[in-house]
């Protein structure tokens, strides 16, 4: 038999096991829900980093990471909008 092929003996009785295995990844069902009364919260960013007021993953940077982060936001809502304006202008080569 090679190495590994034995299974090793537990330190804690199968219950104490089984209890531990289900309080660790048991149903979900017992999960708390953050936001009952207004659906519209979900998801709301409780970090205050968010641009959108949504979460989108910010909370996890650091302050040199969230700045550029927020440069990057400014930049693209800045190109959207201009992208914006000049199709919406008459110089845009839209036939008409």
């Amino acid at each position: 038999m090679g190495k590994g092929s034995k299974a090793r003996p537990f330190s804690v009785s199968q219950e104490e096991f089984d209890n531990s295995f289900e309080l660790i990844f048991g149903k979900k069902d017992k999960m708390q829900i953050r936001v009952k009364e207004d659906v519209t919260e979900f998801g709301k960013c409780g970090c205050g980093r968010s641009p959108t007021g949504k979460c989108i993953g910010w909370h996890g940077l650091n302050e040199e990471q969230l700045k550029a982060a927020r440069d990057a936001w400014d930049l693209a809502q800045y190109q959207k909008q201009a992208s914006e304006l000049w199709n919406n202008s008459c110089t845009s080569g839209r036939a008409e």
